[in-house]
């Protein structure tokens, strides 16, 4: 088992971008990352930003540079898998420190580093709908007259089919995600608070060497399971009501996530049934998914199981998204979707359904292959009464 990337594959990550920056004629590439967003920074450079922000530049020839704040040297060094690091004062914390003796980079030097004193005329950027304002200005203004051109279909790409030590780290980190699960079912208590019950999840996680959350887990008890996202709160559990639990966690810097509706003693009759369709709906999206089947069709069939069930009112959104550093990444398979599924892609099985007044999620992750599909947390999914 393995618990990290190796560093040749980072390696090889950085001739994949350089590759595609030949075939279009761009100079140097930049993205951006932060402690919420951090995925491409991590697919890079295995790092991952906390309290400030970062970017990783990568010129078409030559050596990639990760770029960060004023405080954060050590910790980068300590992470990198980039050897080059230089500190911009525009990646700096929120509260905006002014460091008055630190000797910091701007990105003009490094873009002329990164290029060996040539000017660039065409900048790719991933990452500029969160990328901070200071930042992209400090970009901008080292870019000059050149073109800067919206990039993230290179990063998306990429990432989008895994690797095998990806997928092996995907499914370590599902294996924990599940073991949290089961501590939460064993220890969970009509009376409790949504948020006692949590600690039981977290716990579990880093007893399991789990580095990180892939997000915080949230249990939802009674009316409050009709929020398709939502947080732990003070709300006291109750019995015979629906409780709706996800969690998920990082292993190797890769994400997993398990959601399951459940309830302590008899579930509702309402609710029962919108679950029984749940169960339904996922068993479908999992028979259909393979290589080679389009993502429309995967939807398609999907939509004819709520139709069935006289569902369709209950419905959200499309039943998969993609997954991998980040629990949630691209694509999203929906009514529309274009593309065709291929071997190596990771989803979540996402199935949410509301009725306004309760909800459910039953999630799994799950890598396509050519026959179908490996489940990384493939138990409970059925009516579970505790």
């Amino acid at each position: 088992m393995i618990s990290e990337i190796p560093v040749e594959e980072y390696q090889k990550r950085i001739l994949n971008v350089q590759k595609i920056l030949k075939e279009k004629d761009i100079d140097i590439f930049v993205t951006f990352g932060s402690d919420a967003e951090p995925q491409n920074l991590i697919y890079l450079a295995n790092y991952w930003p906390a309290f400030e922000s970062g970017c990783v530049v990568v010129p078409v020839v030559g050596e990639p540079i990760l770029v960060i704040g004023p405080e954060t040297k050590t910790f980068a060094q300590d992470y990198s898998r980039i050897p080059k690091i230089r500190q911009v004062l525009e990646h700096r914390e929120s509260s905006e420190p002014n460091y008055p003796d630190a000797k910091l980079d701007t990105y003009e030097a490094i873009f002329r580093e990164a290029l060996q004193g040539k000017k660039p005329n065409r900048i790719a950027f991933s990452g500029l709908t969160i990328t901070t304002l200071p930042v992209y200005e400090a970009i901008k203004k080292a870019a000059g007259k050149a073109e800067i051109v919206k990039a993230d279909t290179i990063m998306i790409d990429l990432r989008m089919k895994k690797s095998e030590n990806e997928i092996a780290l995907m499914k370590s980190s599902a294996e924990i995600t599940m073991k949290s699960f089961e501590a939460m079912k064993e220890n969970i208590r009509a009376n409790m608070e949504e948020v006692e019950v949590v600690s039981f999840v977290a716990g579990e996680m880093f007893r399991n060497k789990a580095e990180n959350l892939a997000y915080t887990p949230y249990l939802l008890s009674g009316k409050r399971t009709n929020q398709a996202i939502g947080r732990a709160s003070h709300r006291v559990i109750g019995k015979n009501e629906p409780i709706q639990f996800s969690c998920g966690c990082r292993f190797g810097n890769y994400s997993s996530s398990i959601g399951r509706p459940f309830c302590i003693g008899r579930m509702p009759e309402d609710y029962r049934r919108l679950v029984e369709v749940g169960v339904e709906a996922q068993k479908v999206v999992l028979g259909t998914l393979k290589a080679g089947i389009s993502a429309a069709m995967v939807f398609k069939r999907y939509w004819e199981c709520l139709e069935k069930a006289d569902a369709k009112r209950f419905f959200l959104y499309g039943p998969c998204h993609g997954t991998g550093i980040m629990e949630c990444e691209h694509p999203f398979l929906e009514a529309n979707s274009d593309y065709v599924l291929f071997d190596g892609m990771a989803f979540q099985v996402d199935i949410f359904l509301g009725d306004g007044n309760f909800g459910l999620r039953f999630e799994d992750g799950v890598v396509v292959r050519d026959k179908g599909v490996e489940e990384f947390t493939p138990n409970y999914r059925e009516v579970i009464e505790l």
